[in-house]
């Protein structure tokens, strides 16, 4: 029998041990609103083993976990995602060295890179122009950018390890599209190169068949899922599994070190446990049920005549293709749900807002003109038919609108900013030692960006520091800010009611 974390906090939380040890709580009960969760709460004591040495209760629950994604090394990860980002890009080693990786990744990458003085190529996704959204990297995009290395730095196949750390991909994006992780990491092997996939979206891979496999099962040497973001889990936890050669262990375990708190939560590790056992016995079960709720509001969405539904899971499946078994360009997986308003009037902050204030209905994101909805193994039928009935309602809005005015033709397509190639001046190193100024972003042109400016949700840069702000990238802050979005890194200042942001001197 597996030993469960949590049932030994609450079997030592029942004891008659004192603690003259931290947390200051001291599991009193009158230690505030929390004491019932502080109980379970404990630091390194006897008998708890170390997370950042884990050869007792901790090794055993990591070990179960890694036969659960059927990988090498798993480990747990109580900084959330970021740290097991920061801990793989790192682990690849080659300090100065060039890393690969898709425009579209989490922030965490670049400042990994950052970090490390990588010195970053990008590989740009197309857009699905239907929905306007960014596609999966190809396993060609990667072949490309290994021999363009190759003829610009003049060296032999062989050779390109010295030159090339790493490749970073994210599978799936924010919006569910999947990348070709299996064919990336045989092109990539070929080279002697490891992959790290960002597949923070995808924790609940492989638990059921009409979900795609782990990026584990394709191949990829490291990869991290947050398991809090799809999983019931605390948010804040997550995983990294080691599943190559091409990466040292000790080398991965160094800098998780490093980068994860040093007072590791027990209440996040027995979170992150107790998930395992539940998907496990009840994983497919329940995935299947929350299939069934999808598939019911996709038949309804039929009726619809203005919103859209990404169609990319219903498509696959008339197909016959299994997500199992094969890459599938365009397919979204299907814990996501996409509901575009695009080629109307509506945008999808309006959508987002009209679900949140008339429906209590709180999505994940918006974008330009669609909202994201995060489903999972704990939704419920009810919050399907509610979502279902209220696009009904919207959708007849929209619609009665749009056939008493004329349909408006201006609409600019300067918002896929995924694709959008700025102009490289400097490394993300060189620019953290530069000396930097607030400017006003419309008088901006030509200078340098001296720090991030992110959507967030999802965290992907827009602009990297050392880039160069242009006509293009200008209008595209300036609309998104104006738009309502929450751009980090562009400031609005009340007096003069200028947007400012980070330049190098």
């Amino acid at each position: 029998m597996k030993i469960s974390l949590f049932q030994e906090l609450k079997k030592y939380s029942e004891s008659d041990f004192y603690p003259f040890h931290m947390p200051g709580h001291k599991r009193n009960s009158e230690s505030g609103p929390l004491a019932d969760i502080y109980k379970y709460d404990i630091t390194e004591i006897d008998g708890f083993d170390d997370l950042h040495h884990a050869e007792g209760i901790i090794k055993e629950i990591q070990d179960h976990a890694a036969c659960l994604y059927h990988s090498k090394e798993t480990y747990f990860l109580v900084n959330g995602s970021t740290a097991g980002i920061l801990s793989a890009v790192s682990a690849v080693k080659g300090r100065g060295r060039k890393l690969i990786i898709s425009r579209n990744c989490h922030k965490s990458v670049y400042h990994a890179a950052f970090l490390n003085s990588f010195d970053i190529e990008y590989i740009y996704p197309d857009i699905i122009e239907e929905f306007g959204i960014a596609d999966g990297i190809k396993k060609y995009q990667v072949e490309e950018k290994l021999e363009e290395i190759l003829e610009k730095e003049g060296i032999k196949r062989n050779e390109i390890g010295a030159v090339v750390a790493g490749i970073v991909i994210t599978s799936p994006t924010y919006d569910g599209i999947l990348s070709d992780v299996e064919g990336i990491t045989q092109i990539a092997h070929s080279y002697g190169i490891p992959v790290i996939v960002d597949q923070a979206h995808g924790a609940h891979f492989g638990f059921h068949p009409s979900f795609p496999v782990s990026a584990v099962i394709e191949g990829a040497d490291l990869v991290i899922h947050s398991v809090h973001k799809t999983l019931p889990a605390p948010t804040q936890t997550a995983l990294l599994h080691r599943n190559s050669a091409l990466v040292s262990k000790e080398t991965v375990k160094k800098y998780l070190r490093i980068y994860q708190s040093s007072s590791p939560s027990y209440l996040f590790m027995s979170g992150i446990d107790l998930c395992m056992e539940f998907i496990e016995k009840e994983g497919k079960e329940r995935l299947g049920k929350m299939l069934l709720y999808r598939r019911e509001l996709l038949k309804k969405s039929k009726e619809f005549q203005c919103i859209k539904i990404y169609p990319s899971m219903a498509e696959a499946e008339k197909s016959g293709q299994s997500f199992q078994k094969n890459f599938i360009p365009g397919v979204q997986e299907p814990g996501r749900l996409l509901i575009s308003v695009r080629g109307t009037d509506f945008t999808g902050l309006q959508l987002y807002d009209v679900l949140k204030n008339s429906y209590h209905l709180q999505m994940e994101m918006y974008a330009a003109d669609y909202v994201i909805a995060i489903l999972s193994m704990m939704d419920e039928e009810v919050g399907f038919v509610r979502l279902s009935n209220a696009l009904c309602e919207i959708d007849e809005m929209i619609y009665s609108k749009k056939k008493t005015r004329e349909e408006k033709k201006d609409k600019k397509n300067i918002l896929l900013y995924q694709q959008y190639k700025p102009t490289v001046i400097l490394k993300i190193s060189d620019v953290f030692t530069a000396e930097d100024m607030y400017m006003p972003l419309e008088e901006s042109r030509g200078r340098i960006a001296a720090d991030f400016v992110n959507l967030y949700p999802p965290g992907i840069p827009m602009l990297v520091p050392g880039e160069e702000l242009d006509d293009r990238m200008i209008e595209m802050l300036k609309v998104y800010s104006d738009s309502g979005y929450a751009v980090q890194g562009v400031k609005l200042d009340q007096k003069d009611q200028k947007y400012y942001l980070k330049v190098i001197q």
